[in-house]
């Protein structure tokens, strides 16, 4: 005989499979990128790729993220990662950290500390904005968003990816300082009826 739910029922066991289970595979995906950053090769990508000049000059098309029409476009979605869970993460902001062409030795401790802090309470969602594609394939495994932005200043970039995904912030990894931040609207005085 088949068990049929009705769907409110099946719905609540749903939720509560997802606050139980959530946590958990957090944990476990957070216990394997920790194990992964202790590999003193893991960020040694080599790849080599043949230098052709292009036989017909390349023409870009104008980004449609800096033109008016970007104001009226829905932001992308920012994943909060697989090591980290918490009940409702749109209601995270979305944090970008600036990823410079660093050493593996500086690279892997600095993105230990930072998910490590995110496993434990996450505060933001993170666009990774990446300089080289060294850390790509690592971020893509674990869920994480990235914009590869090569040689591109990262406060150039920005103008771009605050529209694209909503960013209020824009971090250096390896220093942890604030490179930029969204500028809030002033709030206005209250008007006590007196000059």
């Amino acid at each position: 005989m088949s068990q049929t739910f009705a769907p409110p029922a099946l719905l609540r066991r749903l939720t509560h499979d997802n606050k139980t289970m959530g946590p958990r595979l957090a944990q476990l995906e957070f216990q394997n990128l920790s194990q992964e950053l202790e590999q003193p090769d893991l960020f040694d990508l080599a790849l080599d790729f043949p230098t052709i000049p292009p036989e017909v000059p390349q023409t870009f098309m104008p980004n449609i993220a800096l033109t008016p029409v970007a104001a009226h476009l829905p932001a992308l979605n920012v994943t909060l990662g697989r090591t980290a869970w918490v009940e409702d993460p749109d209601d995270l902001p979305v944090v970008g950290i600036w990823i410079g062409d660093l050493g593996s030795t500086t690279l892997r401790p600095a993105l230990k500390a930072l998910l490590r802090k995110h496993y434990i309470t996450p505060f933001a969602r993170y666009v990774f904005l990446c300089e080289t594609m060294r850390v790509i394939p690592f971020l893509g495994r674990y869920d994480f968003s990235y914009d590869y932005i090569g040689p591109a200043s990262p406060l150039e970039a920005v103008k771009r990816l605050q529209i694209r995904y909503a960013m209020v912030q824009l971090r250096d990894l390896a220093s942890g300082a604030a490179l930029w931040k969204a500028q809030t609207p002033p709030v206005a005085e209250p008007v006590t009826g007196q000059d």
